[in-house]
């Protein structure tokens, strides 16, 4: 399942978990940063971190970032949307993912080799799950 909540952070966690999400899991899609959705990382939900990790006013991400276990942390582009700062205004790319991983190193003090293999490490484990319930 790939959930994208904006303003309905409380209402969604309490769905998904009344419904019993966690039975398919997926990824909480352009993370919003809010701490009502951490509990959603024990019903086998990933957070999406893309672009927006690396704009100025994203202070509240910045917080919260560290409270993600680092084994649901992924990284999405939200293309063709919020496109990571140097380049944003541009049409955002894959390849511009680079950027919200060193954004992620810089944060959580982590080599970037080890957040890029990480956050590949959890979305093969990601799509692994999603093969074995179709």
């Amino acid at each position: 399942m790939i959930v994208h909540v904006r303003e309905a952070s409380n209402d969604s966690r309490m769905i998904l978990e009344k419904y019993s999400a966690k039975d398919v899991g997926g990824v909480l899609h352009c993370f919003n940063a809010s701490e009502h959705l951490l509990p959603l990382a024990k019903h086998n939900f990933y957070f999406g971190i893309g672009g927006v990790l690396t704009f100025k006013n994203a202070r509240k991400l910045v917080e919260v970032l560290p409270k993600i276990p680092l084994d649901k942390l992924i990284l999405e582009t939200d293309c063709p949307y919020l496109t990571p700062h140097p380049h944003r205004g541009k049409r955002n790319e894959p390849l511009y993912t680079t950027f919200v991983a060193q954004k992620v190193s810089e944060l959580l003090d982590i080599d970037l080799k080890e957040v890029e293999q990480l956050t590949v490490n959890n979305t093969k484990q990601l799509f692994k799950q999603f093969s074995t319930i179709i």
